[in-house]
C-alpha cells in the first residue's frame, strides 16, 4: 500500500512531462537555442552560463523517461534555470525551452549570465531574504539574476520519496525559497520612486535643471534643490512635486519607465511593476524594474530590453524619457550611495540600493538589490560586491 500511495503522489507530474506541458506561461524564443556540445546522444540538452553547462543528465531507471536532471551550483542559478522534475514538471528557462532541452532533442540554451556577478550577489546576500540585477544599460543583457533564499532543483528532480520530501520542503518553506524575488515580487518603491518624480518634474517643465531651489521641504530640506534632496533623502520635497505634477503626469513618466508592463518576458514572465497612486502610496516594484530605470538614466534616457539570452536581438528598445533629462538626472543618481529602507508594504523593512559598475569593454551596468532588512548598508554591500566582481 505505501508504494501505491507514492507512485499516485508523482504520476499527475509524469503524465504532465510526458505530454509535454509545462507549468509556465513564459515566451519561449527556439531560435536561440544551438545544438549540444555537451550531452551525450539522448541526453537532456543544457543550460549555459558563459558557456559552461550548469544542468546536466543522469539515467532515471524510467523507461518511458530514460534520463533526469542535474545541477551544478542549483541554489546560485536557480533562478535562472528553474528546475526539471520527473514528478513535477518544470519551471524557468527548463520550461520556456521544454522543446529544445527534451532528451528527445538536446540543444543547449546559452544565458548572458556572468558567473563572477552572479555568485558575488549570492554570497553577499547570503542568509538574508533579497534580490539582485545586473542589466547591461546598452546591449540589455541580464548578467545577474538573484534571489535569496534560494533552493536546489537537484534535490527533487527525480521522484523518489526523497524527492517527494524535498519538494515539500521547498514549497512550504515560509521563507518562500521557489519565490524568484528579482524577477516576480514586486514590493514598495521607498525613495528610489524619487528618481522618477524628479524625471517627472525636469519632462514636464517644473524646473530646467537639478540646482533650482524647490518650493518644499523643512529644515535641512528647505528649499533644497532636486539635487540635494535625492542626496539627503528629503521627502518632503518629493512629496511636493508629486503634488504639483499630479497623478496623470507622474503617471505618464512612470509608464514610460516601464510601469504597468504586464507583458515583459526576459523571457521568464516578470511581475507587473504598478504605479496606481502616489497618493495613496499604490506603488509596486521588481527589482528588474529598478534596474531598467536606472539604466535607462545611463543610456540617454534608453530601455533596450531586457534579456537572459544570449544572442537576443529582439527585445524592445524604448525612450523612457528624453536624452536631456537623462542626462540631467544621471550625475545625481551616481552620487548617492544610500537609500533610506522602506516598509516593503506589508511591515516588512525594505533596504533598496541602486548603483553603476562597469564591464571590462566599457558598457555601464545598473544595479539594482533589495534585501528585507531595516540596515540600510545591507543592499549597498550587495551592489558594492557585484561592481568589484565586474571590475
Amino acid at each position: 500500500m505505501p508504494s501505491i500511495i507514492k507512485r499516485s503522489l508523482v504520476v499527475p507530474g509524469l503524465l504532465a512531462l510526458l505530454a509535454g506541458c509545462s507549468g509556465d506561461v513564459d515566451s519561449p524564443n527556439e531560435s536561440k537555442v544551438k545544438p549540444s556540445s555537451s550531452a551525450s546522444v539522448g541526453e537532456y540538452g543544457d543550460i549555459l552560463v558563459d558557456g559552461k553547462p550548469v544542468t546536466g543528465s543522469k539515467p532515471s531507471g524510467n523507461k518511458k523517461i530514460p534520463y533526469q536532471r542535474t545541477y551544478t551550483d542549483g541554489e546560485l542559478y536557480a533562478p535562472v534555470t528553474g528546475y526539471r522534475s520527473l514528478a513535477w514538471g518544470t519551471a524557468g528557462l527548463e520550461s520556456i525551452y521544454e522543446n529544445s532541452l527534451t532528451y528527445r532533442k538536446g540543444d543547449d540554451v546559452e544565458t548572458t549570465i556572468s558567473p563572477e556577478v552572479q555568485k558575488a550577489a549570492f554570497e553577499a546576500l547570503g542568509e538574508l531574504r533579497g534580490a539582485a540585477v545586473a542589466l547591461n544599460a546598452e546591449t540589455g543583457e541580464l548578467l545577474a539574476v538573484v534571489s535569496t533564499p534560494s533552493y536546489d532543483p537537484a534535490a527533487f528532480s527525480g521522484y523518489s520519496s526523497k524527492d517527494q520530501e524535498a519538494w515539500k520542503k521547498a514549497t512550504g518553506d515560509k521563507n518562500k525559497p521557489m519565490l524568484n524575488r528579482a524577477l516576480r515580487e514586486a514590493t514598495a518603491p521607498g525613495e528610489t520612486f524619487d528618481i522618477v518624480i524628479a524625471a517627472a518634474a525636469l519632462d514636464h517643465g517644473l524646473y530646467d535643471t537639478l540646482d533650482e531651489p524647490t518650493d518644499g521641504g523643512s529644515g535641512e530640506c528647505a528649499s533644497a534643490t532636486i539635487r540635494a534632496a535625492l542626496a539627503r533623502s528629503c521627502d518632503e520635497v518629493f512629496a511636493k512635486l508629486a503634488t504639483d505634477l499630479g497623478e496623470e503626469r507622474l503617471r505618464k513618466t512612470a509608464e514610460g519607465f516601464g510601469f504597468g508592463d504586464d507583458e515583459l518576458n526576459v523571457p521568464i514572465r516578470v511581475a507587473e511593476s504598478r504605479y496606481g497612486s502616489y497618493r495613496d502610496g499604490a506603488i509596486t516594484v521588481t527589482p528588474l524594474q529598478l534596474a531598467r530605470v536606472t539604466a535607462a538614466l545611463a543610456n540617454r534616457g534608453l530601455m533596450v530590453g531586457p534579456h537572459l539570452i544570449a544572442e537576443d536581438e529582439e527585445g524592445q528598445v524604448a525612450q523612457s524619457v528624453p536624452a536631456a533629462t537623462a542626462g540631467l538626472l544621471l550625475p545625481a543618481v551616481r552620487e548617492k550611495n544610500e537609500w533610506a529602507p522602506t516598509d516593503a508594504g506589508d511591515g516588512t523593512p525594505s533596504s533598496w540600493s541602486l548603483a553603476y559598475a562597469q564591464t571590462e569593454k566599457g558598457d555601464t551596468v545598473a544595479l539594482a538589490v533589495r534585501v528585507e532588512t531595516s540596515n540600510a548598508d545591507a543592499a549597498a554591500h550587495v551592489t558594492a560586491a557585484m561592481a568589484e566582481a565586474l571590475s
